[in-house]
């Protein structure tokens, strides 16, 4: 029983993360410590996955950004390379998309909205966000040529509309990848191309 006791530990740990990680939720705004305190299924969501990981200083998962939830958070941008893009103790779109996105691809930072310009957008970034479509079927990208133009800012509209009517997320339709669109494109939860 005593060399089992591991082993049921270990699955046990597994399951507690499927569980946090299918209970999330969509990323629609930053969360952070305020006077009035932060409420809902996405605190909840972030609580849960931090509990997953060991981070008992929080207690439970009751919904409520608060100084504990904030102490979590900070230490677990510390121990993933102090990611503070978003703000120390802050949940935003690269925190988000670094917890709730366990794929191959290295997550870029989301540093300010990109969108269909002239001259056009381009670069590293521009590339993984269309590799990233791709993965998710919507074609109408053609291919991943690291440039903002036309046939991107499509496929981004395209993926705005699913996961408007799919995960019922306010978030602009009119191709403009802002902080919304970026921590979903990038989490486990992004809606694909049906």
């Amino acid at each position: 029983m005593r060399k089992s006791l591991p082993f049921f530990l270990t699955i046990l740990c597994f399951l507690l993360l499927l569980q946090s990680l299918a209970q999330a939720s969509f990323y629609t705004r930053p969360l952070s410590l305020q006077t009035t305190r932060l409420k809902g299924s996405d605190v909840q969501a972030i609580q849960r996955y931090l509990l997953t990981l060991g981070y008992s200083e929080l207690g439970e998962a009751d919904g409520v950004f608060g100084p504990k939830t904030r102490q979590a958070v900070l230490r677990f941008q510390r121990v993933n390379g102090n990611l503070t893009a978003d703000g120390e103790g802050v949940v935003g779109p690269n925190t988000w998309a670094l917890m709730f996105y366990n794929g191959q691809v290295q997550i870029p930072l989301f540093v300010r909205p990109i969108q269909l310009q002239n001259p056009r957008i381009s670069g590293f970034q521009v590339g993984l966000m269309q590799e990233r479509l791709l993965e998710l079927g919507y074609s109408e990208l053609g291919t991943a040529d690291n440039i903002y133009g036309p046939k991107t800012q499509a496929a981004v509209i395209a993926f705005q509309r699913r996961l408007q009517s799919a995960g019922g997320v306010k978030v602009r339709t009119d191709g403009v990848v802002d902080s919304i669109t970026w921590a979903n494109l990038f989490s486990d939860f992004a809606p694909e191309k049906r």
